[in-house]
């Protein structure tokens, strides 16, 4: 894969890999020419494609011719990057993503391609697929599964595909176990900083790539990536290094004041942001809506912003909780008012959301969360969102 991001990755790029003489591996591959029309054309496609996404994600390059050896075999070393002829970069993109979103299953999310000009015989492509947390991925075609070492692409036998869908089906319970034992340390003061006592809003943002073993990101460089993430409910806070990874938090203006907010940014890339202020500002239990919602819509909104930067692929789990709101009632100034009933629970969970893609807006990805708060408070839904489910709050 080129260790670049996505975006910044030009003709001067993929030239450096010839000039540098960067062999095709796990992570790469060339193509001296796109795939055709014929079955054997999509094919051998769609093999290269999913065991990119089966293996460690990967750079597909069209338009880079290979050297080869005495025999006349392809030597996996790029001779030259001279394209794939003069082509309308657009339409071809959109062939391509065709083909893979109808002959593999599951569909697999997050693969980008650009097309990048310049070259001597006209365009290169590049496709950059990232590592699946929903495989094994099937060429529907063949009913085959493939993966990726070292040498390029191999089926997987049976055993390789029962482990493939044996961790597939784990992830989403390693998540859930991640956010309850972090609350389970929140509701026994083990957080990075001392909080205020009362009740809590926390949000989890984790990159399904967080549980990847090889994940162990360099908390110096994950700094530099992202500058700051603010804290819910301040205009000031204090950054510094942890054990953990990275923290934003208030700084109280007496040593011995308990802070209230702060933004975890875990070695794994997993976000933890956490308010405990807000609901606790009234002698009434509410939930004030909706300087709440703005609150959260533009912290997730910081938090996407961040594993975008920091290059986690989606999907990611968008989690919320609620500490500490027994007997609490859902707030709006009129014509809502206050609710007529108290949640009847000291922890609130609504269902977390899968973001399959950096693209989905902060506020319609927290719409169930917030429709959920306002139902557990005897109130069908959450008044602010209009019928397209845009966020629309009321003066």
């Amino acid at each position: 894969m080129i260790q670049l991001p996505f975006e910044s990755i030009d003709k001067a790029a993929i030239d450096s890999l010839v000039i540098n003489s960067v062999s095709e591996g796990r992570t790469l591959d060339y193509k001296e020419t796109l795939p055709g029309g014929t079955d054997a054309d999509k094919k051998e496609f769609l093999a290269d494609v999913s065991s990119f996404a089966n293996g460690s994600g990967g750079d597909l390059i069209f338009g880079v011719k290979e050297k080869r050896d005495g025999d006349g075999k392809a030597t996996g070393e790029p001779e030259i990057a001279c394209g794939v002829g003069d082509i309308n970069g657009d339409a071809e993109i959109r062939r391509l993503d065709s083909i893979i979103r109808d002959s593999i299953d599951p569909r697999i999310t997050g693969i980008r391609l650009k097309p990048v000009d310049g070259f001597s015989k006209g365009t290169v492509v590049l496709m950059r697929i990232p590592k699946s947390w929903a495989s094994p991925h099937m060429v529907k075609s063949s009913s085959r599964f493939y993966s990726r070492d070292n040498r390029g692409k191999y089926p997987l036998d049976v055993r390789e595909i029962r482990a493939a869908f044996a961790l597939s089906e784990a992830l989403p319970e390693r998540i859930r176990r991640f956010r309850d034992d972090r609350l389970t340390k929140i509701i026994a003061d083990e957080t990075p900083m001392p909080l205020v006592a009362g009740a809590k809003v926390i949000l989890h943002v984790i990159p399904i790539g967080a549980f990847d073993p090889q994940v162990n990101m360099d908390v110096a460089s994950m700094k530099v990536k992202v500058q700051d993430i603010r804290p819910m409910r301040t205009m000031s806070w204090t950054p510094r290094f942890n054990f953990d990874g990275f923290l934003w938090f208030s700084q109280p203006s007496l040593p011995a004041v308990q802070g209230y907010t702060y933004v975890q940014l875990f070695r794994n890339g997993a976000i933890e942001a956490i308010e405990a202020k807000l609901l606790n500002t009234k002698p009434e239990k509410t939930i004030p809506s909706p300087i709440f919602e703005t609150e959260l819509i533009e912290e997730l909104r910081q938090c996407l912003d961040a594993l975008r930067k920091l290059e986690f692929q989606p999907p990611l789990f968008v989690m919320l909780s609620l500490l500490g709101v027994k007997g609490f009632t859902v707030w709006q100034r009129d014509p809502w008012g206050v609710s007529t009933s108290t949640i009847d629970r000291d922890l609130l969970l609504p269902p977390e959301k899968i973001v399959e893609s950096y693209d989905e807006k902060a506020d319609r990805i927290l719409q169930p969360m917030f429709d959920s708060i306002w139902q557990a408070s005897d109130l069908a839904f959450n008044p602010n969102y209009d019928k397209e489910g845009n966020w629309k709050p009321h003066a």
